[in-house]
């Protein structure tokens, strides 16, 4: 059944039409599963809730603007928590084959969930509780296609234990100055392919996960290509972490583009789960600093094993390269384990990095957040995100490079493999950088 909606003569713009829109939703439900369209025009809304074998397809013009009230997402209550946001505006639970499709948009209304200002680190504070965009649950042959996402308040994309996931040329666009906005999060999914897809965001463009959540829905993240992107972000650009309770691995990233981001590529462990096997091949580049508030300083290639939970080792994080990555940063590419073997069998392999000079003061220091706030050793959020370290007048977990900033550092690494290298650095070398290009403690 294909069903196009349509609203009551004279309906305004400004009147939620949830109720029109879920019942439009069911009706294609009930007979037996189809296409319901979106034509042009703007459509302010709360939860919906999405059936199997169903599709909700927008036209050119059409735009889902999403409640700034909480209480209108109930419906889409969540089983994950993420942050303290446990409601979605399109949400579905153990469902299959359904679809977002078209030339539409969705406009999450950020801006009615953070303050208008920035405070001194740069960071606009959020609402506690703020709404995901769109969350899937324990669904199987997930299809987003085309469709355009911006100014989210909360996670744009989450999807959670979910199989058979295919995104393409979807364009994900929030607000630069909005924290807590990923782009892409795919927590304990499996069979994920991710391509030709654009993602903006103050906090990590696509992350991969596996946080702690109720037993239906964990599990390990597995088998997930990402390839022909472009990606841009504050914080990492693509991630892998810091959510690690549960294995992730076999991850290939191919023939991607990171541009005016902060941290690249970030792989940290912090919960116990193992990280392997992880490609990524043919990746430009670009870093520069953002605001302290965002973890990371300009590294293109973070990778970091330590511990969160004082009672839970951290997974190790082995049978990762590099290889074909090139670009410019005013970090350098760190690999830091906090017990010696934490990270091993690393290889980069045909890799050209320029670094640049910058009259930042953060440059020169490195970042191993989270966790590092003493007196929150556990602590996952704005605590290792804000608070100062009195001795260094930085944010704890914000340290100075020994002896100067190199242009691959390493420490408690095993079975390193560099080959093919060509760095370039300025010259003479500003004050602060390390004389050697390469470091290994």
């Amino acid at each position: 059944m294909q069903l196009t909606l349509t609203l009551p003569k004279g309906h305004p713009a400004s009147s939620p039409v949830t109720g029109i829109i879920q019942q439009a939703i069911d009706e294609v439900n009930n007979a037996g599963g189809g296409t319901l369209v979106l034509p042009p025009g703007q459509y302010l809304t709360g939860a919906l809730v999405l059936p199997s074998n169903f599709c909700l397809h927008f036209e050119p013009g059409a735009a889902l603007v999403a409640s700034s009230q909480y209480e209108d997402y109930l419906a889409g209550e969540t089983l994950s928590v993420a942050e303290q946001s446990n409601r979605a505006l399109i949400y579905a639970r153990n469902q299959h084959n359904i679809s977002l499709t078209g030339q539409g948009r969705i406009d999450g209304n950020a801006d009615a969930w953070f303050s208008a200002t920035k405070d001194a680190m740069g960071y606009r504070m959020p609402a506690q509780e703020r709404p995901r965009i769109i969350v899937f649950e324990g669904c199987n042959n997930v299809r987003l296609q085309s469709v355009r996402v911006h100014n989210a308040p909360m996670w744009t994309v989450h999807l959670v234990a979910c199989e058979q996931v295919f995104i393409s040329q979807v364009v994900v666009d929030n607000d630069m100055t909005m924290a807590n906005t990923d782009a892409l999060d795919i927590d304990s999914c499996r069979y994920v392919h991710i391509s030709d897809s654009h993602f903006s965001a103050a906090d990590d463009g696509i992350c991969l996960k596996t946080t702690r959540k109720p037993a239906p829905l964990a599990g390990p993240t597995q088998h997930v290509t990402i390839s022909g992107c472009t990606l841009r972000s504050a914080s990492s650009a693509f991630k892998i972490g810091t959510e690690t309770v549960d294995d992730i691995e076999d991850i290939v990233m191919t023939g991607c583009t990171i541009y005016d981001s902060n941290r690249g590529i970030g792989i940290i462990s912090r919960d116990g789960g193992a990280l392997r096997r992880l490609r990524f091949s043919d990746i430009t580049f670009n870093c520069h600093h953002a605001n302290p508030c965002h973890w990371g300083r300009a590294d293109p290639v973070f990778i970091s094993c330590r511990t969160r939970d004082p009672k839970v080792p951290p997974g190790t994080i082995s049978q990762v390269s590099f290889n074909g990555i090139s670009g410019t940063a005013e970090g350098a590419i760190n690999l830091h384990s906090e017990h010696p073997g934490g990270i091993a069998w690393v290889r980069l392999s045909q890799v050209q990095l320029c670094q640049v000079a910058c009259g930042d003061p953060q440059q020169g220091s490195y970042d191993i957040r989270p966790p590092c706030n003493p007196e929150r050793p556990t602590g996952t959020g704005l605590d290792n995100a804000f608070l100062i370290n009195p001795a260094s007048g930085e944010p704890w977990g914000v340290e100075r490079y020994p002896g100067g900033m190199p242009a691959i550092y390493a420490t408690g690494v095993l079975h390193l493999a560099l080959d093919n290298l060509s760095i370039e650095r300025p010259h003479p070398l500003p004050a602060g950088w390390h004389p050697q290009a390469v470091i290994q403690s």
